[in-house]
């Protein structure tokens, strides 16, 4: 018998709570699910300098939030969501804008599916790691723990599939390249 190599007896013990509380989270069980990834990073940034900075839940919600409310693809109508902005994020782990020039970020998700951004997307569109949508904590099956939102509605820029395609949900690691 074949095992898929993601199966959660071949994972790690780390590897295997978030496959659980992913699990969890889709079975409708979203408050077991957090209590599985309480206390664990939520988001990885790894400077050009390989330093890396975790972030749990408590230094997330520390950062100051904003609100960005527009259309996505993947909704029907507008929708409010709320959480500080990428860059107050590559900030704190010392990727400031001076840093970043010319460079890419490598945003991963959950799931491993990755997407490169320009960096300069920062400071020049202002997005935000929503961590709220229209007022409610984001589950895993909302595209949460963390939604990458761009300000859509008020940038005309922004309305194009290229733009679209770096919206990343249940994004968990941030790597500058």
């Amino acid at each position: 018998m074949t095992r898929h190599p993601r199966f959660p007896d071949q994972l790690a013990r780390s590897d295997r709570r978030m496959f659980l509380a992913a699990g969890l989270a889709a079975l409708g069980l979203p408050r077991i699910a957090q209590a599985q990834l309480a206390g664990r990073p939520m988001l990885k940034i790894t400077a050009p300098d390989g330093t890396v900075t975790e972030l749990d839940e408590e230094g997330f919600a520390r950062l100051p939030w904003h609100e960005v409310t527009t259309h996505t693809r993947w909704t029907d109508g507008p929708q409010q969501f709320r959480g500080p902005l990428l860059r107050d994020v590559l900030e704190l782990a010392g990727a400031g804008e001076g840093v970043l020039q010319g460079r890419e970020l490598r945003m991963t998700a959950m799931n491993e599916f990755q997407v490169d951004i320009p960096a300069s997307d920062a400071w020049d569109f202002r997005p935000i790691l929503a961590r709220e949508m229209n007022g409610r904590t984001m589950r895993i099956r909302d595209k949460g723990p963390i939604w990458l939102i761009y300000p859509r509605d008020d940038i005309a820029a922004l309305q194009n599939p290229v733009i679209d395609e770096r919206w990343i949900w249940q994004l968990v690691d941030i790597t500058v390249i």
